[in-house]
């Protein structure tokens, strides 16, 4: 009986210490998150791809939807380049949560997202979703985008085979 009760009583310290690790910090932290994610969404709404890939950690990744990973800044600058290249290509973000970790090196972004492109016909496209950053605290108490992904609210479009 008393190894049960030690049983439990661990397991008890392991929720409430891990809960605790992960639990999020406030105020200046978050506050200077939400600050870097509006200075990136002005430079990538400005098109400027050089400052747009500076936002990204040296480590940094994008996960687009139907797309490989883009990790490193070679990779960034092709993927963000390419969109950029787009006509008409326009995206806005809106970030609706934040969170930092304990630790005040890892923060977190969450909100949606609004695109819109030309396709080859010169038709307009639209999207909407929801998206996800992570965020790192460099050396210098700035904030960098570590790991960014997001995805569609909209139901695929059906394609139709060649025949």
């Amino acid at each position: 009986m008393r190894s049960q009760q030690r049983i439990v009583r661990g397991l008890v310290f392991l929720v409430v210490s891990a809960g605790a690790a992960l639990g999020q910090r406030s105020g200046k932290e978050t506050d200077a998150i939400l600050a870097a994610d509006a200075a990136w969404m002005k430079v990538y709404s400005a098109k400027d791809l050089e400052k747009s890939v500076a936002f990204f950690d040296s480590e940094g990744t994008m996960l687009p939807p139907n797309a490989p990973i883009a990790t490193g800044k070679d990779a960034l600058t092709k993927l963000i380049g390419a969109a950029f290249a787009i006509p008409d290509y326009t995206l806005s973000w809106h970030a609706n949560k934040v969170g930092v970790a304990r630790s005040g090196e890892l923060g977190y972004t969450s909100g949606t997202y609004d695109f819109s492109f030309k396709d080859p016909s010169g038709k307009t496209v639209s999207d909407k979703g929801k998206c996800l950053t992570v965020w790192k605290k460099q050396a210098d108490g700035s904030w960098k985008v570590l790991s960014d992904m997001f995805n569609s609210d909209l139901p695929p479009t059906p394609t139709v085979p060649s025949a």
